[in-house]
């Protein structure tokens, strides 16, 4: 197939969702149903994506950035129906020989089905193509009328379908491969409905009077899927997730009990990772191999490397090295590094720091704006005391160093290579490496220990 462009049709209100978010923002497994339609577009093969939005979301800096990188955003002013919508797009594709249209809310159409397509359309010289679907309830969709010998004739709205054509099972989903000179003169020519809008799947009836409308039935019934309230947008993520859990074990993951293992889309997993029931492992986050994840962890964009354990704790846009243990019940924030080796307990909090390799943070600790060099010892009960009311500081700890129990370092404080504080001290200067020092306000007891 030569190069083709592909157009998402997203212009439309959404107001079955009753949402002062536009439909294309909702989310499903961590992605908009927007970014789904693109991203889709752009596994195909697409070598320009163009969205067609309304007056209203084209201009939202969350919709732009939904569309993705290198998308092209043309707007369309009335909502006169799906070919109006296309013909907006007109001028954007181009040259483009060949487009793919789809829907910026069925996120279960795949990536194979419109390879598929693009190949039937191609290899039968087809005019217009159109992606269908066998369900068992198609109340609401489009129906696919065939001729006796097997051909497509048309397709009949459910508003214009009469009682026969609505048992019929084969629906329309809304994605479409066209030859583009044909379908810019095709379209001026659809006819006006009973709404006032001109219908995108008039087009099949028009290129089936040569018989060169093709169809493609999805193998896989769910593709037909769309949101159009709250209710559908639950039932396709169900849907979703289950192919997201499937991906993965066919890859080599090792999910205990799907059905309680959430996994956003996009999500990366190494080869013999165990993931343990109760995870949430949401947009972003990539693992390595051979980790144990859970039970009961959320992992929130953020990387952790192989061989690592994450036990019942909550990671958010860190990035954890290999063979790292964390928790049960920690808890690490964004802009955190946690390098090989290091050892995380339980009832810890790590914020925008850095913990060298193998450095231990203890229990009911809260590390935050740090950082640890090489082999430091956290005591249980640590903090590093980082907001004075109107700033943050930082706190700066050396190599070797062991810190005691319930030690408060006020920050802005540096603490030097194998220095020492007693438990219970209350840091407010800096400690000089190898000094030990204990008390409130911490005072070295010695000086340069000798080895």
């Amino acid at each position: 197939m030569n190069k083709w462009t592909g157009v998402v049709l997203a212009a439309g209100q959404g107001t079955r969702m009753k949402s002062s978010l536009p439909k294309g923002l909702h989310t499903a497994c961590g992605k908009t149903l927007l970014g789904h339609a693109t991203s889709l577009m752009r596994a195909a093969g697409a070598s320009e994506i163009i969205v067609v939005a309304s007056p209203a979301t084209a201009q939202m800096p969350e919709f732009i950035a939904a569309a993705g990188e290198g998308v092209r955003i043309v707007v369309q002013d009335k909502p006169l129906g799906t070919a109006h919508a296309l013909l907006c797009a007109r001028d954007a594709t181009g040259d483009a020989e060949t487009i793919v249209v789809g829907t910026g809310d069925m996120p279960l159409v795949r990536r194979e089905s419109i390879e598929m397509l693009l190949g039937i359309h191609e290899d039968t010289d087809a005019l217009i193509s159109m992606l269908t679907a066998n369900v068992e309830d198609p109340a609401g969709l489009g129906r696919v009328i065939r001729r006796s010998n097997g051909s497509v004739e048309r397709v009949v709205e459910e508003a214009e379908a009469d009682t026969g054509q609505k048992l019929i099972s084969e629906v329309n989903t809304g994605w479409y491969c066209l030859y583009a000179d044909w379908a810019w003169l095709e379209l001026e020519q659809v006819r006006v409905s009973t709404t006032g809008e001109r219908y995108l799947p008039d087009l099949v009836a028009a290129a089936a009077v040569d018989a060169r409308a093709q169809a493609l039935v999805a193998t896989d019934s769910s593709e037909a899927l769309g949101v159009n309230n709250r209710v559908q947008l639950a039932e396709v993520e169900r849907v979703l997730r289950d192919r997201i859990r499937r991906q993965h074990m066919l890859a080599g993951v090792t999910v205990r009990d799907p059905e309680t293992t959430y996994i956003d889309a996009d999500v990366k997993i190494g080869p013999d990772t165990e993931l343990l029931p109760g995870n949430h492992i949401l947009a972003g986050t990539r693992i390595g191999s051979g980790c144990i994840i859970g039970p009961n962890s959320v992992l929130s964009d953020c990387v952790i490397g192989n061989d690592s354990r994450i036990i019942a704790s909550y990671i958010e846009g860190a990035e954890i090295g290999a063979g790292i243990s964390i928790g049960p019940y920690s808890r690490v924030r964004s802009g955190t590094r946690i390098e090989s080796g290091a050892y995380v307990g339980n009832f810890a909090e790590i914020k925008n720091s850095k913990i060298g390799p193998g450095s231990h943070v203890g229990h009911f600790s809260y590390i935050g704006d740090s950082e640890l060099g090489e082999d430091v010892n956290i005591g249980a009960g640590t903090v590093t005391a980082n907001f004075d009311g109107q700033d943050k500081h930082r706190t700066v700890i050396g190599d070797r160093v062991k810190v005691g129990s319930d030690t408060v370092f006020v920050a802005p404080i540096t603490v030097g290579d194998d220095a020492v504080t007693g438990a219970g001290a209350v840091v407010t200067s800096d400690v000089d490496a190898e000094d030990t020092v204990v008390g409130v306000p911490a005072r070295p007891i010695n000086r340069k220990r000798q080895a």
